[in-house]
């Protein structure tokens, strides 16, 4: 027993001087972020943020914002028409509706512009610096519509010494991406950025059943031309930017009836006729009996220019940001996916919006470190939908046609102060004070529809004006104690209301619904160990939601459907987060990031929303992981091998809870080999998305007719080749 217990102390001394040998001995790579507008290590952060460099986005295979959420823990990200108008769900809190007119409370913005529509999101996420995930509500610096949080996405700018890179893609599905970038000076104090990007899928995921063609090719393109000068004290950065998408739009899988239609009209299907088609004539997800010509596409063209001036005045530093952006776009769905026109839409639309935002910011790290700023912005937004419901279960012989024009104007001033109590203490004040009027015009008129039909009470036309008057902010403290920082907080934050921006069948589902608002309380821990090899962050919070903006289908006066967003009284969310990043030894590094979350409905007097109802787009868990292995070669190059995997608990993605709008739990797993040169010149990958070929929806929609899906992607094979020239 004595020589047992001899042989395992020795075996465990052993094994211990070993790790010893084998430890990394460098740290963890800084993460630098601006997530409170100044340039601060992530870890001295009192925020719950995720940032992710731009290698790291190329590594897991992040083409566009939607595939934020594969590596982002209580992050839910989807479509809201098909393959495009990307929707963010963070901490249970997202869009719950596909109006094009409403906004998210997840704030999204491109180089510190906020972009006012998730039909801005489909751009490609080329030659970026990083990504800050923001989590919980961001009222006081980056304002309205951020009860949920902020994503951030932060280009590579010009430098003054050259570098240009390349990268090609291959890959399954005829699939042909380039991307690539050329930097460097152009004049005395001048200096100058040219990224592109294109991707073309010759051959798309689904199967037109009726032509037996292939259907979904994808064909991007997008651009930034920037141009900085350094002045010394003053510097000036140009950035003119933009995209084209004319890709084919996703098919739509026709899950069930929800109309309860048996007896249709001589000619027409009932909704039992047409699930039962579904289920029998193409049980394949990304197959179909599409009819309707044309098929469904995407045609959405971009332009924006923004203008950044930063003046350093000693004391403090002023910076002004002006940001343009235009959007011409339409696109068409067809969510049948049966031999019947089922329906198919038609939105075609012009945003402009105008912002800008002006603040000054104290120099150097004092008692008291302030931000103080002004805010203005303009967008407008008009809207001609088309929606031809003509075997539509509820909807027979039915042409609706929505039109509209909404002008939104919003005003702030805010201040962002923090108060060094002691050495280790730290108080951080925060206030946001926020005008904002919101003037829809317009409405249903209905082009076409059946006498029969008694419950059609349009054209259903408003002007309505709407005027917000609203303070947010945020009050924490954190305490430093060695390398671990712990903090708390409570914040409050607001989403405006509106005006319901489809079609509905009713003028009461013209009035409009009210704010949003929050109540966030929040404690947390940062810190790192082991000589910074390791980092564990963690977070707990309770949020108080009132008057939570959701799309329904629920009984008029008269007892017969109508369309239109409503509000749901009184909500709660708790929950948490866990990350860890580690460097056991030289080699190998593990990244884990966990999400809990608790949604509740709490009061509602809408049908169909019961207390107890979960939030749509709000898994109850899910958990991200990514580890890398890397062998150093005896020619100098390295070999790494990586893997991500993505775990999502069973998700509604509606309030109303319907079990036929229900994703059941799945796992997503994406290898990766690459191959490098030793002076990181260039590199050669082999990567894989889905590669179990897991099949599942991102979104399931109710219509009162029909309920739809939207498939995900199926696997993806391919290679990559980058080429950097310093």
């Amino acid at each position: 027993m004595i020589a047992r217990h001899r042989a395992l102390c020795c075996a465990l001394v052993a094994a211990a001087l070993y790790a010893r040998a084998g430890l990394a001995q460098e740290a963890l790579e800084e993460i630098v972020v601006t997530a409170q507008k100044r340039s601060e290590n992530l870890q001295n952060v009192p925020v719950a943020v995720d940032a992710f460099t731009g290698a790291k986005l190329e590594e897991s295979g992040t083409v566009q914002p939607v595939d934020l959420g594969m590596i982002t823990p209580n992050l839910t990200t989807k479509n809201a028409v098909g393959n495009t108008a990307p929707i963010f769900a963070l901490r249970g809190l997202s869009l719950n509706d596909f109006a094009t007119n409403g906004t998210q409370p997840v704030g999204v913005y491109l180089d510190e512009v906020y972009l006012v529509n998730n039909s801005e999101l489909g751009f490609q996420t080329m030659d970026m610096e990083r990504v800050e995930v923001l989590k919980g509500p961001q009222g006081t610096l980056y304002g309205r519509n951020t009860t949920a949080g902020a994503v951030s996405f932060i280009t590579n700018k010009p430098t003054s010494t050259f570098d240009a890179a390349a990268s090609v893609t291959a890959g399954e599905w005829d699939l042909a991406r380039v991307e690539g970038y050329v930097n460097g000076p152009l004049g005395e104090g001048l200096s100058g950025r040219l990224s592109v990007s294109g991707e073309r899928q010759w051959k798309g995921f689904f199967v037109n059943d009726t032509t037996g063609q292939n259907w979904g090719q994808s064909r991007r393109a997008n651009w930034r031309a920037q141009l900085l000068w350094d002045l010394g004290l003053t510097h000036v950065l140009v950035n003119y930017h933009g995209g084209i998408d004319k890709s084919d739009d996703w098919y739509y899988k026709y899950i069930a009836d929800a109309s309860g239609v048996v007896n249709a009209p001589p000619g027409y299907p009932s909704g039992a006729q047409i699930q039962q088609t579904a289920y029998s004539a193409n049980p394949s997800i990304f197959h179909g009996f599409h009819t309707l010509n044309p098929q469904p596409y995407i045609d959405n063209l971009s332009n924006g220019l923004t203008v950044t001036v930063d003046s350093d005045f000693g004391f403090a530093t002023l910076k002004a940001i002006t940001g343009l952006e235009d959007l011409e776009y339409a696109r068409t769905e067809d969510y049948g996916s049966v031999p019947y026109p089922v329906g198919w839409n038609y939105y075609p639309g012009h945003l402009f919006q105008y912002s800008e935002e002006m603040r000054l910011t104290s120099n150097g790290d004092h008692w008291w470190n302030w931000i103080v700023g002004l805010f203005a912005g303009h967008d407008r937004l008009r809207e001609n939908d088309q929606y031809n419901e003509i075997d539509n279960p509820i909807y027979y012989g039915y042409v609706f046609n929505e039109r509209y024009v909404q002008n939104t104007s919003s005003y702030a001033l805010f201040t962002h102060n923090e108060f060094k109590l002691t050495d280790a203490l730290r108080l951080t004040l925060g206030l946001r004070y926020t005008e904002e009027e919101k003037h829809y015009v317009g409405g249903t008129l209905v082009a076409q529809s059946d006498p029969a039909l008694a419950f059609d009470q349009c054209p259903c036309v408003v002007d309505t004006v709407l005027k917000y008057h609203e303070p947010t902010g945020k009050a924490g403290l954190d305490y430093r104690i060695g390398d671990a920082m712990i903090y708390a907080s409570y914040s409050r934050g607001y989403k405006s209301g509106g005006v319901t921006g489809f079609y509905v069948t009713d003028p009461g589902a013209k009035a409009p619904y009210n704010p949003e608002f929050i109540n966030a309380y929040e404690m947390g821990v940062k810190t790192s160990w082991l000589a910074d090899r390791l980092r564990l962050n963690g977070a707990v919070f309770h949020y108080d939601y009132r008057d939570l903006q959701a799309f329904g289908v629920i009984p008029n006066a008269q007892g017969f459907p109508e369309f239109r967003i409503f509000n749901v009284a009184k909500s709660k969310l708790q929950g948490g987060e866990l990350e860890l990043s580690w460097l056991p030894i030289d080699a190998l590094k593990v990244d884990l990031g966990l999400g809990l979350l608790d949604t509740r409905v709490l009061q509602s007097d809408v049908g169909g929303v019961s207390v107890g109802n979960r939030l749509g787009n709000a898994p109850n868990l899910e958990l991200d992981q990514t580890t890398s292995y890397k062998w150093h070669l005896p020619n100098g190059m390295g070999l790494t091998a990586a893997v991500d995997v993505n775990w999502r608990g069973g998700t509604f993605t509606y309030v109303q809870n319907t079990q036929l709008q229900f994703v059941p739990a799945y796992v997503l797993i994406d290898p990766r080999l690459t191959l490098g040169s030793a002076d990181d010149v260039w590199s050669l990958s082999l990567w894989a998305k889905n590669v179990t070929d897991k099949f599942y929806f991102r979104e399931i929609f109710n219509d009162g007719g029909s309920v739809i899906g939207f498939p995900a992607p199926p696997r993806q094979v391919g290679a990559t080749f980058n080429y950097h020239w310093k």
